[in-house]
């Protein structure tokens, strides 16, 4: 305070980025009435403007999981293997889904990758709110990392969070889905827990996942479409 008692404000910018889109692109109509079995996810929260057609491959790091991992060299042996997956999936079309802040340097608030582990992905995908976490509630960084990287890759961040009731979060394609870690990486059979390589035709035949960002209705929707239907 002064000398008056009044106080003193003081603001401090932690982070800042520029506010712009990942790319010019045409507004692509969400789709209407669609069965909520169709849908793998969706978020209202800070959502840019894009289309991703042809979604193959979904990388996702199970928060359960890796919350349980003991220390950081287990949670950085982790984000290389992510690294492993990323070079192996050169030329298809794949997202990245996980806890927290994909990139953060802190462990304990998201996955510790580097740009050079996921510059393959079309989006990445911030699964949070209450019960992720073995602590405060991880804050979605939405690519703050690596946001020039994501700019210049067209590569869109997104967050989910769960307890919000305009989140749509399918868990039955995220943990029932069979894995392809093993048969990808025969040497990261030991990470079963807590990384999961998942093929969108396994969990419905023909399909593939197209997702849609809607920044106007600040609405993103990941459903399933008809791999003949895709563009």
């Amino acid at each position: 305070t002064d000398s008056r008692g009044k106080p003193n404000i003081r603001i401090d910018i932690l982070q800042c980025r520029p506010q712009s889109h990942l790319m010019d692109s045409e507004q692509v109509p969400l789709p209407t009435n669609l069965p909520r079995e169709r849908a793998v996810f969706s978020t209202t929260f800070m959502v840019p403007q894009g289309c991703i057609d042809d979604v193959e491959w979904v990388i996702y790091v199970p928060y359960e999981g890796y919350f349980r991992l003991q220390d950081n060299n287990s949670r950085v042996a982790l984000a290389r293997t992510i690294g492993k997956l990323n070079a192996a999936l050169r030329g298809k079309n794949f997202i990245c889904v996980g806890p927290g802040r994909w990139g953060s340097s802190n462990a304990d608030l998201g996955v510790p990758v580097v740009y050079g582990d996921i510059y393959n992905a079309r989006a990445l995908v911030e699964v949070t709110g209450q019960g992720v976490g073995t602590g405060l509630v991880p804050e979605p960084s939405l690519g703050t990392h690596f946001f020039q990287d994501l700019l210049e890759a067209q590569i869109y961040p997104l967050a989910l969070y769960l307890e919000d009731p305009g989140t749509v979060f399918q868990r039955s394609f995220f943990y029932d889905t069979p894995s392809h870690l093993e048969k990808m990486l025969p040497e990261s059979a030991n990470m079963k827990d807590v990384l999961r390589l998942i093929r969108v035709r396994d969990y419905a035949r023909d399909k593939r996942l197209k997702v849609i960002m809607n920044e106007e209705r600040s609405t993103a929707i990941a459903f399933l479409e008809d791999a003949a239907k895709q563009g």
